[in-house]
């Protein structure tokens, strides 16, 4: 029982109420979750139905996951309640043959979203925000001004690697959004000028939960595999009062700010960063009353 609850700890904590898709989430939620060691196969006899070429064919959308094995695969991912009704009715959307019957199913997702994720502007902000993958090749195309293809992006990543499937499927949802545009001349994708309406820091923690977690393993990586000139990375460990801590998060926030807004682009702006900031206890002060000078 103890070893089923620490793996479940390693779940995809970003809610599935935030897709409209129900491959996007099984990709999300296999990503983490191979990270653990979690193969196509061990999932698939957790689901209890078809075969590992099943399982891949759903996930590249050559399939569509049938309806009698949508409960195998609310029991894999471990779903319950309105995460399983929401994750059921994203399949039978897909499997919906008659448009009142799609009508009805959008309906009964857009109130489960609007009950589980109520301070949410924007369900398509929901999910750009839920995956570190999307802001960061929007900020690369963004700040690049002009960007010729997927191959220019794949090869562009410091610290990890995206199929070029996946980066194109990134890309048409970011088109889709109208965060980028397809440049028709020339083949490449530019930036939309478009302005986010929110930011990270207004979105709830379970949704941006697992993009910080891979910024703070993307920092580990950084720190092991690049010069010290070429990022900077630190830390100080110190005993500060509430209030010492509460101005110096009023810093970060300053520093943050003047790192959004500053607007280098095109040609010179050739790397793009990420900063990282953790200001956070790891020892509360418990002072043995009994000791006295």
């Amino acid at each position: 029982m103890a070893k089923h609850n620490i793996q479940k700890k390693k779940r995809l904590s970003t809610p599935v109420f935030v897709f409209d898709d129900y491959v996007d989430y099984l990709r999300a939620w296999y990503d983490y979750a191979k990270r653990y060691r979690l193969t196509q196969n061990t999932f698939i006899k957790l689901a209890g139905v078809g075969s590992q070429a099943y399982f891949s064919d759903i996930l590249s959308k050559r399939k569509k996951l049938a309806l009698k094995h949508v409960q195998g695969f609310i029991t894999a991912l471990e779903l319950s309640g309105d995460q399983a009704q929401y994750f059921s009715l994203l399949v039978q959307k897909e499997h919906a043959t008659k448009g009142d019957m799609k009508v009805t199913i959008l309906k009964k997702l857009a109130q489960y979203r609007e009950k589980n994720l109520n301070k949410i502007v924007a369900n398509n902000q929901a999910e750009y925000f839920s995956s570190w993958k999307y802001p960061l090749i929007r900020e690369y195309i963004e700040s690049r001004g002009y960007v010729g293809s997927v191959k220019e992006i794949s090869r562009s990543f410091l610290h990890c690697s995206i199929p070029l499937a996946e980066i194109r499927r990134i890309v048409d949802k970011l088109i889709g959004w109208k965060l980028i545009t397809q440049d028709t001349e020339h083949g490449g994708f530019r930036s939309a000028n478009t302005p986010e309406v929110i930011t990270y820091s207004s979105m709830p923690h379970a949704v941006v939960n697992d993009v910080k977690r891979f910024y703070i393993e993307s920092s580990l990586h950084a720190m092991e595999t690049l010069s010290m000139e070429d990022r900077h990375i630190s830390m100080s460990i110190k005993g500060i009062s509430r209030e010492k801590y509460e101005q110096f998060c009023t810093k970060v926030d300053q520093l943050r700010k003047e790192f959004l807004e500053c607007n280098e682009k095109g040609e010179n702006c050739n790397i793009v960063y990420a900063l990282n900031v953790q200001l956070f206890p790891v020892m509360k002060s418990t002072p043995d009353q009994s000791w006295t000078r």
